[in-house]
C-alpha cells in the first residue's frame, strides 16, 4: 500500500508543526450555507449547517492532511460531542433553526465518525437526537473504519436517525502509483468496498477527490482528479467534492522540494469542475462541487479573485459552470490563452 520512496508516517509526524487544540466541549466553528441535492431534473438547493467539532485525532497519517492542527492530544470525552452539537444548535438564531428543518447538517470532525475514540458510541443516541429536524446527515469516515470496527456503528447511528446518513470518505486519486504514497493504510479498491456497503444499507456515499496529487505531473492533475470522480461515481457516490491540495502542513513542502509535487492552481480546480459536471453520473444529477475554502492560496490574481470564487459558488448550487467574465488586470476570460475561456 505504501509507494517506493513514499514519506513514512514517522517521517509525516515529524514535519508537522505545533498543534493548536481545542476545547473538546465546544464545536470549533460552524457555517451556514446551501447545497445542492442529488437528483435528475432541476437542481435542488437546501439549507445545510456543517459544524466543525473537536475531536480525537485521525489514526491514519495521510500526507496530504492538515486536520490534525485542531485535534486533542487523546480521546474525546465522553459526552463532548454530544455537548458540541446541542451548543452548536442552540446558539443558531430561531428564524434560522427553522430555516434549516429538512436541509442539511455535517459534522465533521477531522477525523472518523465512526471511530470510538473520536466520538464515544454512548454520544451517538444524543447526537441522532439533536439531528432530527434535518433531512440529509453527513459525516466522514474512512474506508476501512466503514469495513470492519466502526461498521456495527455506522449501522446504528443510521438506525437512529429520522433522516438520510450519508457517509464522506476519502478517495482522493485513482492514480496507481500515487495512491499507494498518500498514507491512507487501505487499497484502493476499499473505497468500492466501503461504498457498496454503505448503500446496500439504505446509506449514500460522498467522496473527496484531491485536484493536484504528490507523483501525479502537474499537467495531468486535471485528467486524474476527473478520472478519480468519474471512478466514485461508478462506485456509488451521489457526490464528489473536489479539493485542491493545499500547502503548510509539512510534509508537502518536502515532497515538492524533491520535486514531486506541483501545488494546482485556480485554473486547475475550475477546469476539474467544468470537466467533472460533465461526467454521466453528473448529467444525470450527481453532485459534483469544488471546495472553496482558501481560495486565495490558489489564485495567481487578486483582482478577479472574488468574481472566480462566486462563479465557483454559483457552479455548486446549479450544476454548470458560466462562462467567466474577463479581468483587465490578468487576461482571465479573454482570449483562447486565457484560463477558462469559452467555457
Amino acid at each position: 500500500m505504501t509507494a517506493a520512496g513514499a514519506l513514512t508516517a514517522r517521517r509525516i509526524r515529524e514535519l508537522r508543526g505545533a498543534k493548536e487544540p481545542p476545547d473538546p466541549w465546544r464545536p470549533v466553528a460552524a457555517l451556514s450555507e446551501e447545497e445542492r441535492l442529488a437528483g435528475a431534473g432541476p437542481p435542488v438547493v437546501a439549507p445545510s449547517l456543517t459544524l466543525f467539532l473537536a475531536g480525537a485525532e485521525c489514526p491514519f497519517t495521510c500526507v496530504f492532511c492538515d486536520l490534525w492542527r485542531h485535534t486533542l492530544e487523546g480521546a474525546t470525552p465522553e459526552g463532548a460531542v454530544a455537548e458540541q452539537v446541542r451548543r452548536a444548535l442552540a446558539g443558531l438564531p430561531g428564524v434560522e433553526r427553522e430555516a434549516l428543518a429538512g436541509g442539511v447538517l455535517k459534522l465533521y470532525n477531522a477525523s472518523n465518525f465512526f471511530d470510538p475514540r473520536a466520538v464515544p458510541p454512548s454520544d451517538l443516541p444524543v447526537v441522532a437526537g439533536l439531528a432530527r429536524p434535518f433531512g440529509r446527515i453527513v459525516v466522514e469516515c474512512h474506508p476501512r473504519l466503514v469495513l470492519g470496527p466502526g461498521a456495527e456503528l455506522w449501522r446504528r447511528f443510521a438506525g437512529l436517525l429520522d433522516g438520510r446518513l450519508e457517509v464522506a470518505m476519502g478517495l482522493e486519486t485513482v492514480h496507481p502509483e500515487a495512491f499507494g504514497g498518500l498514507g491512507k493504510g487501505m487499497a484502493l479498491e476499499d473505497f468500492a468496498r466501503a461504498a457498496a456497503a454503505l448503500r446496500n444499507e439504505g446509506a449514500d456515499v460522498r467522496a473527496f477527490v484531491l485536484v493536484g496529487v504528490p507523483r501525479v505531473p502537474a499537467e495531468e492533475a486535471v485528467a486524474w482528479a476527473v478520472r478519480s470522480a468519474a471512478h466514485a461515481f461508478e462506485a456509488g457516490a451521489c457526490h464528489v467534492a473536489l479539493i485542491p491540495l493545499r500547502s503548510g502542513n509539512g510534509a508537502l513542502e518536502e515532497l515538492a522540494g524533491r520535486g514531486e509535487l506541483s501545488f494546482p492552481s485556480l485554473d486547475d480546480l475550475e477546469e476539474a469542475l467544468e470537466r467533472s459536471l460533465d461526467l454521466p453520473a453528473a448529467r444525470a444529477g450527481a453532485v459534483v462541487t469544488a471546495d472553496l475554502w482558501d481560495l486565495e492560496r490558489l489564485a495567481a490574481c487578486s483582482s478577479c479573485l472574488s468574481a472566480r470564487r462566486e462563479r465557483l459558488r454559483r457552479a455548486n448550487l446549479r450544476g454548470r459552470l458560466e462562462p467567466p467574465g474577463p479581468c483587465a488586470a490578468c487576461g482571465f476570460g479573454r482570449g483562447a490563452g486565457a484560463a477558462g475561456a469559452g467555457r
